[in-house]
């Protein structure tokens, strides 16, 4: 591309500037590996909604053909993520009560207020929000939308239809209608589902979903399974989406509004993350802004073409990335193959089980869990873990977005509590090493008469009362007077008004008591901020050392 401001723009228009002739048959495989690996898949996200299959596609498509020219990564594929529709799926089913094209309206309006606000976001630079989903948030939500999906797919297991939509209420609706299982719905499941997990276990290579598709329309079709009792897709309709800009009333606008909040912070979040992880594997970086524009613009086209919200999509990147494609022309490469099925192949899925959607469903669902993650939090940081385990119970008897906002909640909670009571120490010697913290109780100074003291966190009016309290102990519990109180400032990277001044009223108290304040390892920030506010002088020159050994050092000197 000759143009930088083009390039900026529009950065994949690199790929026909900059493309190897060797890598076309590598991306054209790719991208008709990537669209029969996703049919399947996002028509149970669109059945999981409420919509027609048509509606998944939709969802794919448009994605498909916007992201290769406005995303910064050669390898993510967008397209419906089952977690972000269990999201939609907990705010449409309320509104649209059994409408579906209401639910199409909703589930559009709702990609299109989500696209809006990526886009937005990207133009104000404020990517970082996505950060405020801390893991254990985000491990403890999927945990919690793992369950509520399998929950919301048992009457499909079972052949038989539930009313309630809560999870307890229908875990216990699902126990008392066990007796009236449809039984060869329930048979063609449970194999269904040994099928998902034996090849997720023995063959994780296979595309598991279309797999149990095929084996789904097989049985249907040789067995006479429909004459039996099972449900089928049945026909829909062919060809491809048509513009439509979805119409909501102000109710309907403020109800969605918080979800759609959650499903932008959730794409945003999943897509970059993917996207990262895959730009560090093959060697390049991708632009956290650009990411949110294209993710913004990739949210828009689906809504204004009858799909709903999209995000990256793991399973499908990483099949394109394991098929050897190496630009955003697999994407292109998907698209048109989708294309095609959606103007001439439709048919193939009319005889599909229902009950093998909801069985990709039920599997997706306990994709949803990270173990290995679960394992660490609970193992490495417990407090951590009771967020993540709050955050589910939250989901389950809350909802999704309520549970979500809990989470936020209790991370932030947690951060005020790490801010406001950070970790502190006494350095003590460590024989040819310096003075280091060595853990474990303050029984008594550094040195005889000083007290070296490392504050772990920057001194901000959150956590100055803290400080100031924690000195007053460290100094009533040594077991000798005290001559020197040392504070190591090397971890205080800031310092606000308020604690400048519980700084200056401790070192007033301290000399009342005739000890004196000593500051080592100030960094140029902190000394200017504290000459600007004028603490620095009345510490004075000869109060600031270089590293905690001079200032015992010159203690030592000085009490010889």
């Amino acid at each position: 591309m000759n143009s930088p401001w083009l390039a900026r723009v529009v950065p994949g228009m690199a790929i026909f500037s900059g493309y190897r002739r060797q890598w076309l048959v590598r991306d054209l495989i790719a991208g008709v590996t990537v669209c029969i690996v996703m049919i399947p898949s996002v028509i149970a996200y669109s059945r999981l909604m409420g919509l027609p299959p048509e509606n998944g596609l939709y969802a794919a498509l448009v994605p498909l053909f916007i992201y290769p020219f406005f995303g910064s990564s050669r390898q993510l594929i967008l397209g419906p993520d089952i977690a972000i529709s269990l999201l939609m799926a907990s705010q449409i089913g309320a509104l649209a009560a059994g409408d579906q094209a209401r639910a199409c309206t909703l589930a559009a309006a709702m990609a299109l207020l989500s696209g809006v606000i990526l886009f937005l976001g990207a133009r104000a630079k404020i990517g970082a929000v996505a950060n405020f989903l801390s893991k254990p948030v985000l491990v403890g939500y999927m945990s919690g939308a793992a369950l509520i999906l399998v929950a919301s797919q048992l009457g499909s297991l079972l052949g038989v239809p539930l009313r309630n939509n809560d999870f307890f209420p229908r875990v216990i609706e699902v126990a008392g209608k066990l007796p009236q299982a449809q039984k060869t719905t329930l048979v063609l499941g449970v194999v269904l589902l040994a099928v998902l997990f034996g090849l997720h276990r023995f063959a994780p290579k296979l595309p598991a979903a279309l797999v149990v598709c095929v084996l789904g329309v097989a049985a249907c079709i040789s067995l006479g399974l429909e004459s039996r009792g099972v449900t089928v897709v049945g026909t829909f309709r062919s060809g491809l989406p048509r513009f439509a800009l979805p119409i909501l009333d102000w109710h309907e606008l403020t109800a969605l509004l918080p979800a759609v909040i959650g499903i932008s912070l959730l794409t945003y979040a999943e897509g970059i993350l993917l996207a990262r992880a895959f730009a560090a594997k093959n060697g390049y970086e991708v632009s956290a802004t650009q990411e949110l524009t294209a993710l913004g613009l990739a949210d828009v086209g689906a809504g204004l073409f009858q799909g709903f919200a999209i995000t990256g999509s793991q399973a499908r990147t990483t099949v394109n990335d394991n098929a050897g494609g190496k630009t955003q022309l697999v994407s292109l490469a998907a698209a048109a193959t989708l294309v095609l099925f959606l103007l001439f192949l439709t048919p193939l899925l009319a005889h599909l089980p229902t009950v093998a959607l909801g069985a990709i469903l039920i599997y997706g669902g306990f994709s949803l869990v990270e173990f290995d993650a679960l394992k660490r939090i609970y193992r490495c940081y417990p407090r951590a873990a009771v967020s993540a385990a709050l955050t589910t119970l939250a989901v389950l008897a809350a909802g999704v977005i309520l549970g979500i906002l809990f989470g936020v909640v209790l991370s932030l909670l947690g951060l005020i509590n790490r801010v406001s009571h950070p970790p502190d120490a006494v350095l003590r010697e460590v024989p040819g090493h310096g003075f280091h913290d060595p853990g474990g109780p303050f029984d008594g100074p550094t040195v005889p008469g000083l007290i070296a003291y490392r504050f772990y966190a920057p001194l901000l009016f959150s956590n100055c009362n803290y400080f100031a309290e924690r000195v007053r102990h460290v100094i009533g519990a040594s077991s000798a007077p005290v001559q020197w109180f040392l504070l190591d400032a090397q971890a205080i990277t800031d310092i606000d008004v308020t604690a400048v001044e519980t700084l200056r009223d401790l070192r007033r108290e301290l000399r009342e008591k005739r000890i004196v304040l000593k500051i080592a390892h100030a960094n140029p920030p902190l000394r200017e901020l504290l000459r600007r506010t004028g603490l620095a002088r009345e510490i004075g020159h000869d109060g600031f050392f270089d590293s905690v050994h001079k200032c015992i050092e010159a203690f030592q000197r000085q009490h010889a």
